[in-house]
């Protein structure tokens, strides 16, 4: 064996070590999901989905190799658990609420979710864009169990609305389609994903969406616990918010949103 082969060899095992080192030095870091939150996080078949886990997926890629992010579903109140008990590092998709004051930081707007009323075409021969006012007598379907605007809330108790809830996004569009309530208060992303997947069901009708107002609305963010601190916190807080301010500026968080959404929307 001549010297500049050894030489190589030295070099190329050199490089090897190198690339295993770096390889090393990504520091891994889990963020906690809510596994039942669909469109935006769930899991389907064993796999965690949604827009906010496509949203999150793109952005580790682009903290690599600083950091290797594992998403993983838990149930909400489990996760909240964990962030109270300083067991878990950071949880999406958290709203700012005071009375948590084991979240902190929180994370530039990862999006704005926003509650609607989508009504028909039957009830919007009359203009309506002022609610209550415009909604008077009306029968708006909501989700079952979800308190989804305190502005609607107090319509109902008022008794200038009247409430018909049932579970799930499908049902309350089903109704809609066919008259059975005059409007449907829905997060506007959840009820426009559910009419893409709902496109075989409505191709031979008529029916479309018409939303009408907004009734309230709440930016959603990655949440970091207040009580678990690792000495690499400060900088993936400031490499993540980074990354999210990116991927807005250039559009790609619209373009993943578009994949949830109706091509007519």
């Amino acid at each position: 064996m001549t010297i500049r082969t050894i030489s190589l060899r030295l070099c190329a095992c050199a490089a090897g070590l190198a690339l295993t080192i770096l390889a090393r030095a990504a520091e891994p870091v889990v963020i906690i999901g809510d596994d039942d939150y669909a469109p935006y996080s769930y899991v389907e078949a064993g796999h965690f989905k949604g827009m906010y886990v496509d949203i999150l997926t793109e952005a580790g890629r682009r903290l690599a190799p600083d950091y290797a992010i594992t998403l993983q579903p838990l149930p909400w109140k489990r996760g909240l658990l964990g962030m109270e008990a300083g067991t878990a590092f950071a949880l999406f998709p958290p709203g700012l609420k005071a009375e948590r004051d084991y979240i902190q930081p929180y994370s530039v707007p990862l999006y704005r979710e926003t509650v609607v009323l989508f009504c028909n075409s039957e009830t919007m021969q009359v203009p309506r864009k002022s609610f209550p006012d415009d909604f008077v007598g009306l029968r708006i379907g909501v989700n079952l169990g979800f308190l989804l605007s305190e502005r609607l809330m107090q319509a109902a108790k008022q008794g200038l609305v009247k409430l018909d809830a049932v579970k799930g996004n499908d049902s309350n569009l089903k109704k809609l389609a066919l008259n059975r309530i005059n409007c449907y208060a829905s997060d506007r992303t959840a009820a426009l994903y559910s009419m893409k997947r709902l496109h075989a069901y409505f191709s031979n009708s008529s029916f479309s969406l018409q939303e009408t107002v907004e009734l309230s609305g709440e930016n959603t963010y990655i949440g970091y616990s207040a009580r678990n601190n690792p000495a690499y916190k400060a900088d993936f807080i400031k490499k993540m918010n980074l990354v999210l301010e990116t991927m807005r500026a250039n559009g790609d968080i619209a373009r993943i949103e578009s994949n949830y959404l109706p091509a007519s929307r």
